[in-house]
């Protein structure tokens, strides 16, 4: 199941931070950082490295569009999407430990992130948010977050299991108000019972 999660494809270019394909233009704004060459794929304690100084240090937009490809790829798909989704929910980078094989530590972050449901779900009402006020203002909408497919099978069962046990609660309170249940008693009428009949002479 986590097999998926820790592949490496070399042969076709990621997608940065905003889920969509690398923009190799200049682009406007501040002149971005001048990328390195050739195009190597650094390990994936190297790329979670130098992202999370980008991220800590504030120069993450300023970084040369090539340069977040290579990053991207380095940690896959599914990583990337949940380093966006950890930014967008201001929790530090996740960081691979230098000292393990990428191997060990892939499997060891797509546990984290298939366990991490309730940041994944912040980040998207995140972007929901900020999808709206793109439309308010005129703006560019900011791109859906990538969330695995394992992820969101998790997150809708997660909210099947809220929706029945909330429809089995609004059952009971149902219940409870009188659907075929003892109706209570007046408390004078526990405390003072009726006096028997008289007996017949």
């Amino acid at each position: 199941m986590l097999r998926r999660f820790f592949r490496r494809s070399r042969s076709a270019e990621a997608a940065p931070l905003d889920g969509g394909p690398p923009d190799l233009e200049e682009p406007s704004g501040p002149r971005p950082r001048q990328a390195s060459a050739p195009f190597l794929l650094p390990s994936l304690a190297s790329a979670t490295r130098q992202y999370a100084l980008d991220v800590e240090e504030g120069t993450l937009s300023r970084v040369h569009p090539r340069d977040l490809a290579r990053l991207s790829m380095a940690m896959g798909a599914d990583l990337w999407a949940w380093q966006r989704a950890r930014l967008l929910t201001g929790q530090p980078p996740w960081r691979a430990s230098p000292g393990l094989a990428d191997g060990d530590e892939r499997i060891r972050a797509a546990e984290q992130m298939l366990d991490d449901i309730p940041t994944w779900e912040r980040a998207m009402m995140e972007v929901d948010a900020d999808t709206r006020r793109a439309a308010i203002y005129g703006k560019p909408a900011p791109p859906p977050l990538a969330v695995p497919e394992q992820v969101m099978q998790r997150i809708e069962a997660r909210r099947a299991a809220a929706l029945e046990y909330a429809t089995r609660n609004r059952r009971r309170q149902r219940s409870d108000q009188g659907d075929g249940s003892l109706q209570p008693q007046p408390e004078d009428a526990a405390q003072n019972p009726p006096a028997p009949p008289p007996q017949p002479l």
